[in-house]
């Protein structure tokens, strides 16, 4: 069984740079791992992203010792499946309440934390082969990352009974919903907001992870995003696709070529 090597930086007080992928490309994923990437978070909320398709993808992200999350609602069949089939941790949105919470971690951890249901031959578990089950449980609850995802006004309404409740590990704030749900105002009335929850966070004893935008310096928002305290650091993979290729096709007009 595998030890979550994102874990381990975010343990010692240091920074892990992410990639976010939202296709099907295990060439893709290990192209990232080759390159130093940290983690790569999967996204099963927003893009069309099957189950076998991810298996793949784990696959090729742990030939490269790349820590593997997914992104996914907040559906207990769902995160069974992609911890049964080895993802190191969840990431969940659109968490408001700490029920909400209550039910993500009863689906991700077994007991004596959660309720997950219980499968030792699981692909996780190194298909029960030489794992008692009483190993399996233990290294699957202490290894296992959860991220929420706060976004929309309740979330930030019940902020301190999000942070406060037991079994999460990691926060992020979703800024673009968050901005939906405040009404869409002026962009730093959302920022203000952001950034108090961040601090809470921080506060709590909670690690923190962020996105990372094309549309801005790259440098200047990790900068300040660090100056916060927060240790994970995501960029889209479709960023690093279109950075590279805008960079390429300009050549066309800074060396006139016809």
């Amino acid at each position: 069984m595998r030890i979550n090597k994102l874990k381990q930086t975010l343990e010692s007080g240091g920074v892990a740079l992410g990639a976010a992928l939202g296709f099907n490309s295990p060439d893709t994923v290990e192209l990232l791992g080759v390159l130093g990437i940290d983690y790569v978070i999967f996204d099963m909320e927003h893009e069309v992203f099957d189950e076998l398709s991810l298996l793949h993808s784990l696959r090729a992200a742990e030939g490269l010792g790349v820590t593997t999350i997914c992104r996914l609602p907040n559906d207990p069949d769902l995160i069974l499946r992609v911890l049964d089939a080895g993802a190191q941790g969840i990431h969940v949105p659109r968490v408001n309440t700490p029920e909400d919470v209550e039910d993500i971690v009863a689906a991700a951890r077994f007991y004596p934390v959660g309720d997950r249901s219980f499968f030792a031959a699981a692909r996780s578990g190194n298909y029960g082969i030489d794992v008692t089950e009483e190993e399996y449980a233990e290294h699957s609850n202490r290894e296992t990352l959860i991220t929420i995802q706060i976004e929309e006004k309740e979330a930030v309404d019940n902020i301190a009974g999000i942070l406060a409740s037991p079994g999460i590990d990691i926060m992020q704030v979703g800024p673009k919903d968050l901005w939906q749900s405040m009404g869409m105002p002026d962009r730093s009335e959302v920022q203000e907001v952001t950034d108090q929850a961040i601090r809470a966070a921080r506060e709590t004893g909670k690690w923190v992870s962020s996105y990372v935008w094309l549309n801005d310096s790259f440098e200047a928002q990790v900068s300040r995003l660090r100056g916060l305290g927060v240790q994970m650091l995501t960029a889209s993979a479709r960023d690093f696709i279109i950075e590279g290729a805008r960079g390429f096709l300009s050549l066309k007009k800074t060396l006139n070529l016809k």
